[in-house]
């Protein structure tokens, strides 16, 4: 019996490093989970679950577009049916704690004759940002810079990809006062051809652009945005003002929030004027 318990707690520790969420099935019912899979349902151990939760199929959101029970082929189980379909197609979605949709890739190892293991990783800002990509909805029509619904969805991308990489993020906000409307597509190409590829330049609102980029620290932010200030300037001798802000995203912040902080921090004593908050 100590022999056993030795290793179920060796496995839990094993599940429990794995950001994933990890759920262990037999006879298509879940016998143990991961401290991952834990937190997204809400619960503070797998017996909680089990006493709180029905068929774990019911999790997966019934919607046309997942795996869910309505899926389920005749005479299959729910793990037979997710298992027979394409590796692509192998998404289910599932309600968090705050009630919000996330989406989940599935894979499902049956190497063992008697347990399954089911990892679900989380793409829905990949799963997003395809789609929008797909429908052609991730670019303004009208500046050619990307769209702020496409920027927030994908925010989290952007986040993971600095972490990765062990780099912050810096976001400058130029905000063009009186600008023509028709101009704001030549000023986008001009930012554009100063900046690079791995940059992202969003249409906020109105005559407001946001520039997102990694950087090592914050000087490099300041130096980056120099240039972009040096740029506007130009448009200045053309007769435009300007307020442009800068700041890195800080550590735990959600960059949502730290764009926010951006927008709220303009004003008029900074016009044609780089800001640091």
């Amino acid at each position: 019996m100590i022999e056993i318990t030795q290793a179920y707690n060796l496995i839990q520790n094993i599940v429990d490093t794995q950001e994933s969420l990890i759920i262990i099935i037999e006879n298509d019912k879940p016998i143990l989970m991961n401290k991952s899979c834990c937190s997204f349902f809400g619960v503070k151990s797998f017996e909680e679950y089990s006493e709180s939760f029905g068929a774990f199929v019911n999790n997966f959101v019934p919607h046309p577009a997942y795996f869910n029970s309505h899926k389920i082929e005749e005479g299959k189980t729910w793990i037979e049916s997710l298992d027979a379909i394409d590796e692509k197609d192998k998404i289910v979605s599932m309600l968090n704690t705050s009630h919000e949709p996330r989406a989940f890739s599935v894979k499902i190892d049956s190497s063992h004759p008697t347990y399954l293991v089911l990892s679900l990783n989380d793409i829905s800002a990949n799963l997003i940002k395809r789609i929008m990509i797909e429908n052609d909805v991730s670019i303004d029509k009208k500046s050619g810079a990307y769209n702020k619904d496409y920027f927030l969805h994908t925010a989290e991308i952007l986040q993971d990809g600095a972490a990765f990489n062990e780099k912050a993020i810096g976001l400058t906000m130029i905000s063009m006062i009186d600008l023509q409307s028709e101009k704001l597509p030549e000023l986008v190409s001009e930012i554009k051809g100063s900046i690079r590829d791995n940059d992202m330049l969003v249409k906020y609102s109105g005559n407001t652009l946001l520039l997102a980029y990694l950087v090592d620290k914050e000087d490099n932010a300041i130096l980056f945005s120099k240039k972009l200030q040096d740029l506007m300037i130009k448009e200045r001798a053309k007769g435009e003002k300007f307020n442009l802000v800068v700041t890195l995203v800080k550590k735990g912040e959600r960059l949502p929030t730290a764009v926010k902080r951006l927008n709220e921090s303009k004003n008029e004593e900074s016009v044609n004027k780089l800001q640091l908050i």
